[in-house]
């Protein structure tokens, strides 16, 4: 039988391989699943390290467990964090959800000037990425952050060894064709309304580089899923080894 999995944050790992599984994950070992002693499961730390192990004692709030065996189970070389416009009747948790299964490591909703929406809860969202990385088989778990204004989203552009802005008036520029050089990028993609051209001209203004998705007209949420796989291979992050 598959064995289960479960996130807990790397200090709850031991020296002596110890582990102490709290919050959800810990009711969801207990009073969803109903596991006992001597039960298994695989839990990861969040960073590529994937620990089988054996549940030894279950008290109110934790659970228990001890080491069986722990390997580093993935690489990841090259980061990528997905800007995404909020989008309408929760479609950015189809967003969320499926950018985690291709392994963006951050998701930072924003709003912009033709943003409808401009409330989302990253408590909700972070427990759509805590599912879809257990669902996948992930060993790493991404971020999901609150909402920021499309200006504080340039401030941030510094920070990234390349900034990559699907821009619906962009021609020449193919996603899927760059280069990237580096380790850590991030990915801008609009809500429903795209951008306007001072928008567009300000994150060029603040670094990023104008790119485009093709030809192909594409719902908001399959443009954000399209320019994730886009990055992650043009990255190299979706080869094996």
């Amino acid at each position: 039988m598959e064995l289960r999995r479960f996130f807990v944050a790397p200090t709850d790992v031991a020296p002596d391989g110890t582990i102490t599984v709290r919050g959800g994950e810990a009711e969801h070992i207990t009073r969803v699943l109903r596991m006992k002693k001597g039960f298994k499961a695989i839990v990861c730390t969040g960073d590529g390290t994937e620990i089988v192990a054996e549940i030894t004692d279950i008290a109110r709030d934790t659970v228990t467990m001890r080491t069986l065996e722990a390997k580093k189970a993935d690489r990841r070389d090259k980061h990528l964090t997905l800007y995404c416009g909020i989008l309408k009747n929760k479609n950015l948790d189809f967003v969320v959800r499926h950018a985690v299964e291709l392994g963006v490591d951050r998701i930072v909703p924003f709003y912009s000037s033709r943003t409808d929406e401009t409330a989302f809860n990253a408590e909700r969202g972070n427990r759509i990425a805590l599912e879809a990385a257990k669902q996948c088989g992930s060993v790493f778990l991404s971020e999901v952050c609150e909402p920021v204004s499309f200006d504080e989203m340039t401030q941030d552009f510094a920070q990234y060894d390349a900034v990559y802005f699907c821009y619906e008036n962009e021609r020449r520029r193919p996603l899927a064709a760059v280069a990237p050089e580096g380790g850590k990028f991030a990915l801008v993609v609009g809500s429903e309304g795209g951008f306007t051209e001072d928008e567009a001209a300000k994150a060029a203004e603040s670094g990023a580089v104008a790119v485009t998705l093709g030809r192909r007209i594409l719902r908001a949420e399959t443009a954000d899923i399209v320019a994730c796989a886009f990055a992650l291979a043009a990255m190299g992050e979706l080869d094996y080894d």
